[in-house]
C-alpha cells in the first residue's frame, strides 16, 4: 500500500516539476520551497491537519481555507497543486509529494544529498572543504546536511544515498568489538 502512495506522489511531483520547469526561471525551486513551507505549517498546526483530514468538512470549504491561508505566500502553481489534491482527496500525500519532488528536482539539476554527522560542531571552512571534495569526487553538486551527535565520541559518519562511510570512533570500537566477539 505504501508503494502505491509513493507512486501516486511521484506522478504528482513529476507533473508539477514539468510545469514549473517549462515556465522557466527558478520557479521549480520556489515550488519546492512552497511545498516544504506548507508541509511545515500543517505539521506544526495540529488543528489544521485535523480539519484537512476531517471527512465532514467539504472539499470546497477546505480549498477556501487553504487558498485564504496560502495565496499571498506561495506560487500560483503550488496553490493549484494544493487545490487539486483536495479535489482528488489526496492532500495527505503532500509530504510524499515533497520528497519525490525534491528527488526529481535534484536529479534534474545533478545534485546529490548527503548527511555528515560529526562528534562536534564543525566550522564553516571545514564543512566547505568536505563538501567540495565529496562533490568533486562524485562529479555532482552536493547538498550537505551537517549534524552533531556526541555519541560518536570522535570523527564523523558520511551518508550519501545508500552508502555509509563511518570514520567515527564509535564505529571503530563497534568493529573492534565484532572482531573480538567472533574470536
Amino acid at each position: 500500500m505504501k508503494s502505491e502512495h509513493r507512486n501516486v506522489a511521484e506522478r504528482y511531483a513529476k507533473a508539477v516539476l514539468e510545469l514549473a520547469q517549462s515556465a522557466g526561471g527558478d520557479l521549480d525551486e520556489k515550488v519546492l520551497a512552497d511545498i516544504s513551507a506548507v508541509n511545515k505549517v500543517i505539521g506544526e498546526t495540529s488543528d489544521l491537519s485535523t480539519v484537512l483530514a476531517h471527512p465532514g468538512i467539504t472539499g470546497v470549504e477546505k480549498k477556501k481555507m487553504i487558498v485564504e491561508m496560502f495565496k499571498k505566500h506561495v506560487q500560483e502553481s503550488t496553490l493549484r497543486l494544493l487545490e487539486l489534491l483536495i479535489d482528488k482527496r489526496r492532500f495527505e500525500l503532500l509530504p510524499l509529494i515533497e520528497s519525490e519532488y525534491r528527488n526529481l528536482l535534484f536529479a534534474s539539476k545533478n545534485i546529490v544529498t548527503a548527511t555528515l554527522t560529526s562528534a562536534e560542531q564543525l566550522d564553516d571552512a571545514t564543512v566547505a572543504g568536505i563538501k567540495k571534495k565529496i562533490g568533486d569526487k562524485l562529479g555532482k553538486k552536493l547538498e550537505l546536511d551537517v549534524q552533531v551527535d556526541k555519541a560518536l565520541m570522535g570523527g564523523a559518519v558520511l551518508r550519501v544515498g545508500d552508502e555509509v562511510i563511518d570514520g567515527s570512533l564509535l564505529g571503530k570500537l563497534q568493529s573492534l568489538e565484532k572482531v573480538l566477539v567472533s574470536v
